[in-house]
């Protein structure tokens, strides 16, 4: 451990995804900041995923579960063994840019912050960024804005862990696809949020990122997380608790498109254009 340097746990939760851990691993390695740990928590993976977990030194702590839970449990679990003060996030196909964990703990020390998350460029199979996404919004209480329009890239975000357990904080072992949207969303309703506007992470994009399947459950997902805070919220925002409501026709839209059902793609459209045509702006997709 470095001495006057509060430790960052960073969780790399993995299932069969030998293709690109070494490149995620090694973004790790090369941060800026050097007092961390990863916490790889192998949801039994198949391939050889953990024998590239395995060649790396004791700064890697190396996690087996016997057998494949969905996304929220494998990610309560890991966060289980986390020691860190604060709690960071890497999927195996991403990428951690050189100054993530220096910037973030610099932000994070600066004030009272539950939560801090940036900016990620989003890149392709070949690792070429094909889109930039900076975050807008200021420092602060910030779930109204989030309502709107969530902007949140799970590999970009660092927790306070000290906050999480005070409050109880965590991820739920219920949900498949979506239990940081609802973590970082329950969050953000009653904390301060730090915001770093540059660039952070490359979240990577394949042509198999998104299924008929999954696309249906986040939207399911999703509106079980609105419905809990709308629940805690039931005289407050109004507006933007309708907007985030909205946003979940989105999905049931891709899903429509994925099926080739375009008639139902164009009806679901139809119902809410005129009410929030901004929603289908492309900022907001």
């Amino acid at each position: 451990m470095v001495v006057g340097k509060p430790l960052v746990s960073i969780i790399m939760n993995c299932y069969n995804s030998d293709h690109f851990l070494r490149e995620a691993i090694e973004s790790v390695y090369d941060q800026t900041y050097s007092n961390w740990e990863i916490i790889f928590w192998d949801n039994a993976s198949t391939d050889s995923s953990p024998e590239i977990a395995k060649s790396y030194d004791d700064r890697l702590k190396y996690f087996r579960n016997n057998t494949t839970t969905n996304l929220g449990m494998a990610r309560k679990l890991a966060m289980k063994k986390t020691s860190g003060k604060y709690i960071s996030f890497l999927d195996c196909d991403d990428i951690y840019l050189c100054h993530k964990l220096e910037a973030q703990v610099k932000l994070m020390e600066s004030g009272v912050y539950a939560m801090c998350y940036g900016g990620s460029m989003i890149i392709d199979e070949s690792g070429l960024v094909f889109q930039y996404k900076k975050a807008k919004n200021n420092s602060g209480y910030i779930f109204r804005n989030l309502l709107k329009h969530y902007e949140i890239n799970m590999q970009s975000v660092m927790l306070d862990s000290s906050i999480l357990s005070k409050y109880g904080y965590d991820f739920s072992d219920k949900l498949k696809y979506s239990p940081d949207y609802d973590l970082f969303m329950k969050i953000s309703s009653e904390r301060k949020v730090a915001v770093y506007k540059d660039y952070l992470v490359k979240y990577r994009i394949s042509k198999n990122s998104l299924s008929v399947s999954s696309v249906d459950i986040i939207a399911m997902e999703n509106k079980y997380t609105l419905d809990y805070l709308h629940a805690k919220n039931p005289k407050k925002y109004k507006k933007e608790f309708s907007s985030a409501y909205k946003k979940l026709k989105y999905y049931e839209i891709i899903s429509a498109l994925y099926k080739k059902d375009k008639k139902k793609a164009i009806g679901i459209v139809k119902k809410i254009f005129l009410s929030r045509y901004q929603f289908l702006t492309p900022q907001n997709l």
